[in-house]
C-alpha cells in the first residue's frame, strides 16, 4: 500500500502538470514524465484511435515521442481548460477536466474529461489514459461544433 505522502506528491505533481500544460511549458510537463511514458496506450478498440481521429489522440510511448501530442494540441485555439478535481490514491490519480476548444477543422470542442493518471515511484507519471465523449471528438474533428444545444 501506498503511503499519504505519495498520494500528496502524485496528486501535487498532477497540479503542477496542468499548470504547465496550460502556460505551454512543454519542458517543463516533459519533466514530469517518466522516460518510457505510455500515452493513451492502453486502450483497447478506442474508436478515436481509429484513422480519421484527432492526432493528439495517439497511442504514444516514451517522454521523447511526445512532440505529436504537443504539436496536434497546439494546432488548437484554446478557451477554457479547468481542472475541478483531483482525486488521488497510491500511484493512481484522477482528474476532472472541463476544457473548450476550436479545432483547425473549425470544430469546436468542449467537453468535460476524466484523465487518469499512473506515477513511478520516483513520483514521475508512467502513464496517461482520457475518458471522454469520443462521439463529441470525433464531431469536432469533423468540423462541428459540439458547444451548440
Amino acid at each position: 500500500m501506498s503511503t499519504t505522502t505519495d498520494t500528496t506528491t502524485n496528486a501535487a505533481t498532477t497540479a503542477a502538470l496542468y499548470a504547465a500544460f496550460g502556460a505551454g511549458d512543454v519542458a517543463g510537463f516533459l519533466a514530469m514524465m517518466s522516460d518510457d511514458v505510455r500515452w493513451e496506450s492502453d486502450w483497447e478498440d478506442n474508436y478515436a484511435q481509429r484513422p480519421g481521429g484527432p492526432a493528439f489522440f495517439r497511442p504514444l510511448r516514451g517522454r521523447d515521442n511526445l512532440g505529436p501530442f504537443f504539436a496536434a494540441m497546439g494546432a488548437n485555439t484554446f478557451h477554457h481548460l479547468d481542472v475541478r478535481t483531483v482525486i488521488a490514491e497510491g500511484d493512481t490519480v484522477v482528474a476532472l477536466v472541463a476544457l473548450e476548444y476550436t479545432m483547425p477543422s473549425g470544430g469546436r470542442y468542449r467537453d468535460e474529461q476524466l484523465h487518469l493518471w499512473t506515477f513511478g515511484p520516483d513520483g514521475r507519471a508512467v502513464a496517461l489514459r482520457h475518458f471522454l465523449d469520443t462521439a463529441k471528438l470525433l464531431a469536432a474533428t469533423r468540423g462541428e461544433d459540439t458547444t451548440a444545444l
